[in-house]
């Protein structure tokens, strides 16, 4: 977060984006479309309160996102699913206008 209060983003609402960083290392290198901002979340394995949170669909058809669900015990691959900000980084240049999407 910035000193003005303003949290940095690297995508904003309908970004092309490429998967930096995940828990799974088959997640790294999709490319997603950013298409809604799910709000300040916690996230398992970042212990340092909420982060911002988006809604992303993988772009390519063949490919799907790789999450644990561990109260049922299972893998699942989906084509839409949650991705923090941190773990984006967007391949199409930022307007700047939604950034005030995840601020209080």
């Amino acid at each position: 977060m910035s000193r003005n209060g303003h949290i940095h983003l690297n995508c904003e609402l309908g970004s092309i984006a490429i998967i930096t960083r995940s828990k799974f290392s088959v997640n790294r290198g999709i490319i997603v479309k950013v298409i809604e901002p799910m709000g300040l979340m916690r996230w398992p394995g970042i212990d340092y309160g909420v982060i911002p949170v988006w809604r992303v669909e993988v772009m390519c058809k063949k490919t799907k996102l790789c999450y644990h669900l561990p109260q049922k015990g299972e893998l699942r691959r989906e084509r839409t699913g949650l991705i923090p900000d941190r773990y984006l980084r967007a391949i199409t240049p930022l307007t700047g206008q939604l950034r005030f999407e995840f601020e209080d």
